[in-house]
């Protein structure tokens, strides 16, 4: 009999797991209080079209193709991805508009023009630093199991003297939003690249400044994906399914006799009411 697992959420770290999980041979169980799985993902019927309502691009894609790989899968036979050549298109108040490109050099160019020589200097040692950032927390913050700042210390000790240098290039403990006043000399780039922080639900102004990391991620691709970014939510708790004896269920919350709620059993929850649709749309 295969060992169980309990996964409580399916937002796409809960459903990554499953599917990893189900590939390793254990039954997985998938407990969400919502109908639908996805977690932040939701999209809204926009006139019989799916808008998404939470998480609009997707990122990262390499992590992605990891975990389909290690369950014997390919991310490209399950998702139709189109790279996105604009990033990004942000707008101010006065017609004003810049666009971050998939081209680092259109971007540098464009923000020339919107803001100066002087910024668009300022943009290239922007993305240098967010990529060294990136590049020193990738394996030694971002993907370890319990990410902690003394574990973050205890690799920048374990590289030696480059380890420590590494860790400390990147200003872990610099607050966001003083560095963007620092690189940047007008106001309206500081506020757009501030929104790195608030992605994370963060203020730039407390939040570190290696959250310009994210700056990075974004530039090493973003992908629109055919029917939205529920169809992500859909195959990866459908893959798991068909993995294995898994399931998911949805839980309701009932009153209990101390004046509190326990969870109660549901129906089976729905990974996409439409999504078939939409992947053939």
């Amino acid at each position: 009999m295969a060992a169980s697992v309990i996964i409580i959420g399916a937002g796409i770290g809960g459903l990554s797991a499953a599917l990893v999980l189900a590939s390793r041979g254990y039954a997985v169980t998938i407990l969400e209080r919502q109908p639908v799985a996805g977690g932040k993902i939701r999209s809204l019927d926009g006139g019989g079209r799916p808008i998404d309502s939470g998480p609009t691009v997707f990122t990262l894609r390499a992590v992605f193709d990891e975990i389909f790989a290690y369950a014997g899968l390919s991310l490209d036979d399950h998702l139709s991805l189109e790279p996105a050549s604009v990033l990004a298109r942000h707008f101010w108040s006065g017609g004003a508009r810049l666009d971050l490109h998939a081209d680092p050099q259109r971007t540098c160019d464009a923000i020339g023009d919107f803001a100066g020589a002087a910024d668009a200097r300022a943009y290239q040692a922007f993305a240098a630093q967010s990529k060294r950032c990136f590049e020193t927390l990738d394996h030694s913050f971002m993907r370890q199991p319990k990410p902690s700042l003394s574990g973050l210390i205890g690799a920048g000790l374990h590289g030696g003297a480059k380890g420590m240098a590494d860790l400390l290039a990147i200003s872990p403990f610099a607050r966001y939003g003083d560095s963007l006043a620092r690189q940047f000399r007008d106001p309206r780039l500081q506020q757009l690249f501030g929104r790195y922080a608030t992605y994370c639900g963060s203020s730039p102004y407390a939040a570190p400044a290696t959250l310009m990391l994210v700056a990075h991620a974004e530039q090493k691709g973003v992908w629109q994906i055919k029917g939205g970014m529920a169809a992500l939510a859909h195959v990866l708790g459908e893959r798991a399914i068909k993995r294995g004896p898994s399931s998911a269920r949805t839980m309701r919350s009932r009153p209990s006799a101390q004046g509190g709620r326990n969870p109660k059993a549901g129906g089976a929850m729905k990974f996409s009411s439409t999504i078939k649709d939409r992947s053939r749309a």
